[in-house]
């Protein structure tokens, strides 16, 4: 059994990333990735109802107020863990909550418009005194002068004493005594301080600390004592700046911590604002209409366009009561598969909201569950057939589906003998309208045909083709049964026509029997040629489905050993084709056992033993004294 949004052959996924890329937070983008449809009328009504309201806003130029919540979250997981906020993270912190709060007021002022979106503004908390207080305490990413009424005066202390520092260093450099002294006549900043740049012959003609040397050794980084004072002073009075500045921010710091689950709630919601604005937007560059919903499994598409190709041609559709069903036939390549996933897009993209891309308003069935059997289902994995994978799954979706259920099956039962194969394709059916199901088949048996035409819960249709072109047009033609138009397209792409007349006679019950007289002279034998594998050849495991890396072949020949994701595993050598030569990727000599390692870190310390490492000796005896002290404890 499929679920369909379990299926990528149908593109739902596809569909998905579409929409989440008209997202703004990453909360909406993953929601929208991880969106599955809706099986009950009401739940999907107000999704419609929501993407409706959105597209009223943007059919009337109405901008949202939005901030995206990328920096939010790790201020608000920082918080939870105890970690100081900066000043400009707290600035963040209440421009989030600013914005929050324009659009609570936006969606209240278009209540009459967007009442469901109202509804989530008035879940928005706003916080008003954590807003004030950042605000208060915070101007331009840095504390405020008036957050602390000593803040302003030690600040002002340490610009004093900075620009005392710089009139003191000028006089030192205009001083004869000093400049001689120097390598270079300017002040020089090293480790926070400002020193000269003193000859290292004249350091001692300086009164002062040495605070670093050049990388030569030729130049003296002095700090002059009359600076170091000035210095010290300026160093105590930043640190009591730096005390204020860290309470007000632990204070702020946890006032958030405090709020934070509400802050996290915020997030939320806007989430889900921005999901609702997401598929108004997506839906609205498709030209999008929202679908009709019934629950009587009546399917009405009014051009409905595949949504992810380009150009598609419109699709039109009806099955409605008593019809359950819908048989389409037609070449190969003629859009019969490309119809199946198109209208299980439009149910889809329906139960999760979206607005269909269609020419007119569409009738979409609310399906409970929704099944698929399309393409090659062939499971490699537990040796079944193509036609005994598909069985499988048919089985399944018979036991399993209900009166609500959505079930596409494309080519049923191909793969096997054809009268057979349309014996219980037409069984299947049978089995699945008695259910009340919703049918979409794709076949090119004449049987399921001739039955589709006759039975009265199902209904016809072919995919219409251009003779002249030979070309597919696409289009749907409903009521009618399609030729899948083997003898003309073998024709034309230059069959020979006697096989062709031949095929025409054997169509019409005439089997050709006549002997060959051509004689065949015996020519020399020749031998199967078998792949002969070495070790260190790159080869492709079938049964696997990976590469590998062979080692060698087992005592009797018809297994090999293969080293795939760093362990060895037994392959039958039937299931091995050679990818790339040993030979044509390490040089000559190259030891190929380096390339059978599992763990390398254990071979790196047996080498280092053997070449008698006294490192790995030491590791080798702790390790050995450590399992008997571990054994002697367990005793």
């Amino acid at each position: 059994m499929t679920e369909i949004f379990e299926n990528s052959q149908l593109q739902f996924a596809q569909v998905l990333t579409q929409v989440a890329s008209y997202a703004k937070s990453p909360e909406a983008r993953n929601l929208l990735l991880q969106a599955q449809p809706l099986t009950k009328p009401a739940a999907v009504t107000h999704l419609l109802d929501e993407t409706e309201e959105g597209t009223r806003l943007l059919e009337r130029s109405l901008q949202l107020p939005f901030v995206s919540s990328d920096s939010l979250l790790p201020l608000i997981n920082r918080a939870q863990k105890g970690l100081l906020l900066s000043a400009d993270d707290l600035e963040k912190v209440a421009d989030y909550l600013r914005v929050c709060e324009l659009l609570q007021r936006f969606l209240y002022r278009e209540k009459d418009l967007v009442p469901i979106l109202n509804s989530y503004g008035e879940e928005l908390q706003l916080f008003p005194k954590l807003v004030e207080q950042i605000y208060q305490s915070i101007e331009h990413g840095q504390v405020a002068d008036s957050a602390d009424r000593d803040l302003r005066r030690l600040r002002r202390q340490e610009q004093e004493l900075s620009q005392e520092i710089k009139d003191t260093a000028g006089k030192l450099l205009q001083s004869k005594n000093v400049s001689q002294s120097l390598q270079e006549q300017r002040l020089v900043e090293k480790d926070g301080h400002l020193t000269l740049p003193v000859k290292s012959s004249f350091k001692k003609a300086i009164a002062g600390r040495i605070i670093a040397y050049s990388a030569n050794g030729q130049t003296a980084f002095i700090l002059p004592r009359k600076l170091d004072q000035l210095s010290s002073e300026k160093i105590a009075v930043k640190g009591q700046i730096e005390a204020i500045e860290a309470m007000i921010l632990g204070q702020l710091t946890a006032t958030v911590y405090e709020e934070s689950h509400g802050l996290l709630r915020n997030i939320d919601v806007v989430a889900a604002i921005d999901q609702i604005m997401a598929r108004a937007r997506y839906s609205r560059e498709l030209n999008g209409k929202r679908a009709r919903l019934n629950q009587t499994n009546q399917l009405l598409l009014r051009g409905m366009r595949h949504p992810l190709l380009k150009n598609p041609v419109p699709l039109d559709l009806e099955i409605k009561p008593p019809v359950r069903g819908l048989i389409i036939t037609g070449p190969n390549a003629g859009g019969k598969t490309a119809t199946l996933k198109n209208c299980g897009l439009a149910i889809m993209m329906t139960e999760i909201g979206l607005f269909l891309p269609s020419r007119e308003i569409c009738d979409i069935p609310v399906s409970q569950q929704i099944f698929s059997q399309i393409g090659d289902q062939q499971d490699l994995d537990n040796s079944l057939s193509t036609f005994s994978a598909e069985m499988t799954n048919i089985a399944k979706i018979v036991t399993h589906a209900q009166s609500r259920s959505l079930v596409l099956l494309d080519e049923l039962g191909s793969g096997t003998d054809p009268d057979e194969g349309a014996a219980i394709a037409i069984s299947v059916l049978q089995a699945l309208q008695l259910k009340g199901c919703l049918v979409l088949a794709t076949t090119h048996y004449s049987r399921i045909k001739d039955y589709a035409v006759k039975h009265p819960n199902y209904r016809t249709a072919s995919m219409d083709f251009n003779a002249d072109t030979l070309t597919p047009t696409y289009r749907l033609l409903l009521d009618q049964v399609g030729q899948s138009r083997a003898f003309w397209i073998a024709q034309k792409v230059g069959m020979p026509k006697e096989i062709i007349d031949q095929a025409q006679k054997v169509l019409a019950g005439q089997l050709p029997l006549s002997s060959s007289t051509v004689v065949l002279k015996e020519k020399a034998t020749s031998k199967i040629v078998k792949t002969h594998f070495c070790k260190g050849d790159v080869v492709y495991a079938g049964n696997l489905e990976r590469e590998g890396i062979f080692y060698a072949l087992e005592a009797n020949q018809t297994l090999a050993k293969i080293f795939v994701n760093k362990q060895f595993s037994v392959i039958p050598v039937k299931r091995l084709k050679l990818r790339r030569k040993a030979a044509d990727l390490y040089p000559e000599g190259y030891n190929l056992n380096l390339l059978f390692i599992s763990d390398w870190q254990e071979y790196k310390f047996n080498k280092d033993l053997n070449r008698g490492s006294k490192k790995a000796y030491k590791k080798l005896v702790k390790h050995e004294q450590e399992v008997k002290s571990n054994s002697s404890k367990n005793s």
